[in-house]
């Protein structure tokens, strides 16, 4: 029986990122009596949620990994060889564009700093006494895989999402891949989209991939009430793929009442007020920040919302949208990634991933005024009945660990 699984993550369970985690931990701390969580970061927000009494958090081997000094730093002074990752550079032609070399050159730093964990024993004695090794990316943590020792004894599983998974994603260029698909026992897809690629892509065996969305809990439906006002949520880090500010812009083609509120943080959020500055007076807008899961399921159990929006141009399937979907929310989400798997005609629209700001704004007026409006917010519901229950797709992914 398994007993001890060791988990990689990106930061949790430090701040708030990863919060679609959450769900997930619960149902592995419920299986296995040691469960032992090794984060690649501590953040910027130093706070740690909180955990089951059987989950142990280890100290990450970075404190932020965009600061470039500390990357840089770690990188060097380290006792792992160069060789193998300058043979790799030249074999993968990462000279070849600036941004492949960026990738090469970041991959080079904090992957020798991953593997000096192994050559001071620390990581090996970690994998030696776990019988499963979850990566929770395909990218960072799990990149040290090629490099362990053959005959280590867990089980490896991999999660792969999106812009840890497709390479056109990371300039058509992810260090090791072939070598570290080969040391995986289970790829775990988050989309049939992410199944298909794996296939495709590198050829592995289909038993040895496994497709698992993201759950999320059943928090109630949204408490709709018609309006004057049409009432839009959107919910995303305000970062370059998930191009928040082409709402703004679609907005100013509508002449109907509309209340546009967007939860999330990020980069670019003078861009987003700079084009929803611009927005006519019967367009109010409210960036409303980060909420914690509680904070946000709250929202949506209270305030009547008519649409929810995703205009993504790269995702795995987004957890965003599940969520909405559950309160029975219609959606309008561009066809990235999976998406399209959980939207479609029964609870909202799909629009192509270049629309043109004016598709978007008559979509959502088309949708809005259809006769067929109330049937949406409860084929949005069946939906995620169907596909995104938490407590149906996890206990499906532990039984299937529990296998390895």
């Amino acid at each position: 029986m398994n007993s001890t699984i060791l988990i990689f993550t990106d930061r949790f369970p430090y701040g708030r990122s990863e919060s679609f985690f959450e769900e997930e931990i619960k149902y592995i701390c419920n299986s296995f009596p040691t469960v032992i969580i090794m984060p690649f970061e501590r953040g910027t927000i130093p706070e740690i949620r909180s955990l089951p009494q059987n989950a142990i958090v280890l100290n990450p081997p970075y404190n932020n990994s965009k600061s470039k000094a500390e990357i840089i730093i770690k990188g060097i002074f380290n006792s792992s060889q160069l060789i193998p990752f300058i043979r790799e550079g030249f074999s993968c032609g990462a000279w070849k564009s600036a941004k492949r070399l960026k990738i090469w050159f970041t991959h080079l730093f904090v992957t020798r700093k991953l593997i000096s964990l192994i050559r001071n024993k620390e990581l090996t004695k970690l994998l030696s006494d776990a019988d499963i090794a979850y990566f929770y990316w395909g990218l960072r943590w799990s990149q040290i895989i090629p490099f362990l020792p053959i005959g280590l004894s867990p089980q490896i599983a991999v999660r792969f999402h999106g812009s840890d998974l497709y390479e056109h994603l990371n300039s058509g260029y992810i260090p090791w891949r072939k070598q570290q698909i080969n040391r995986i026992n289970s790829c775990i897809a988050v989309s049939e989209a992410g199944k298909n690629y794996l296939l495709t892509r590198y050829g592995i065996p289909p038993e040895k991939i496994f497709l698992s969305r993201i759950g999320t809990p059943d928090c109630g439906i949204n408490p709709y009430e018609k309006s004057d006002v049409v009432r839009i949520v959107s919910c995303s880090n305000i970062v370059p793929v998930k191009r928040v500010e082409l709402i703004a812009i679609a907005l100013k083609n509508l002449n109907i009442k509309i209340e546009w509120i967007h939860f999330g943080e990020g980069p670019l959020k003078k861009k987003v007020i700079n084009e929803a500055s611009g927005l006519p007076a019967n367009i109010s807008w409210r960036l409303a920040g980060e909420l914690k899961h509680d904070e946000l399921y709250n929202f949506y159990r209270n305030v009547s919302i008519d649409l929810f929006i995703n205009v993504s141009s790269s995702e795995g399937v987004p957890v965003s949208v599940m969520e909405a979907l559950s309160f029975g929310i219609p959606v309008i989400a561009t066809d990235a990634g999976g998406t399209s798997e959980i939207v479609s005609e029964k609870c909202g629209k799909i629009i192509p991933v270049n629309f043109q700001p004016e598709f978007l704004a008559e979509t959502i007026k088309t949708l809005i005024k259809s006769d067929n409006y109330m049937a949406l917010r409860k084929g949005a519901r069946q939906v995620w009945e169907e596909k995104c229950r938490e407590d149906k797709v996890y206990p499906e992914f532990i039984e299937h660990l529990k296998k390895l």
